[in-house]
């Protein structure tokens, strides 16, 4: 049997995964861990910035954005977070591919301190940018919500002593699968289960169960993780 991988990306996500993990071989199974909502939110050009930040493809899920705003200057945390950015008739993009502190020296590269940045986030987020860029003018629109699941799929109980790795790529995520394992008193199938993980930060959050193994991609993108999983 080919090796049984829980995807726990949110769902529209997730189907893109779990494909690529189909045609690698493996058998996917799905198990959201957060359900995004995203929020209508109409900018006007007397919001406008000296540039825009995004950290997920989920920020500009139904944001109305103003044609005026095209050439701006977007910064964007990995490629499928660039693909959105350009969906959305954005064309002036500087992208990173590790996480938004990635993105910082980029920001004060291009653009001068004092000038207006615009963040547009979740509602729960890593890093305080009136922190961490202090000497900007941080503009924050929170654009979509993420519920986290309050229980595992009956199909993910029953085959959980199965499964051989779980994905995961959020550490808000992690806290959510942390949790229904806890409760689901699973704990002791998880030192049989291979942990992948997006990125360090991610497998911090759950060093503190006792798993086959923790590991990384080369990169913190998508299809690395992918090409980590064909290794395994």
């Amino acid at each position: 049997m080919a090796s049984l991988v829980l995807v726990t990306r949110p769902i529209e996500q997730a189907a893109e995964f779990a494909e690529q993990i189909r045609a690698a071989g493996l058998t996917p199974l799905i198990q959201p861990l957060l359900t995004i909502s995203p929020r209508d939110v109409v900018l006007t050009d007397a919001d406008m910035p000296a540039a825009i930040i995004l950290s997920s493809r989920q920020s500009l899920k139904n944001v109305h954005i103003p044609s005026v705003w095209q050439d701006m200057t977007v910064f964007c945390v990995g490629a499928m977070t660039e693909k959105t950015a350009r969906q959305a008739g954005l064309t002036n993009i500087i992208t990173g591919q590790g996480n938004l502190a990635d993105l910082f020296p980029l920001i004060r590269a291009r653009i001068p301190a004092g000038r207006t940045l615009l963040y547009l986030r979740g509602e729960n987020v890593t890093y305080d940018l009136h922190r961490e860029l202090a000497d900007y003018q941080i503009q924050e629109v929170t654009t979509y919500y993420a519920t986290p699941a309050a229980h595992f799929k009956p199909e993910v109980l029953e085959d959980f002593a199965q499964i051989d790795v779980i994905t995961l790529f959020s550490v808000r995520s992690a806290a959510v699968l942390r949790h229904l394992i806890h409760e689901n008193g699973l704990i002791s199938y998880v030192k049989n289960i291979n942990l992948l993980c997006l990125s360090a930060s991610v497998v911090e959050s759950m060093v503190e169960i006792n798993w086959k193994s923790c590991m990384t991609p080369d990169l913190p993108t998508q299809f690395s993780m992918l090409e980590k999983l064909k290794s395994m």
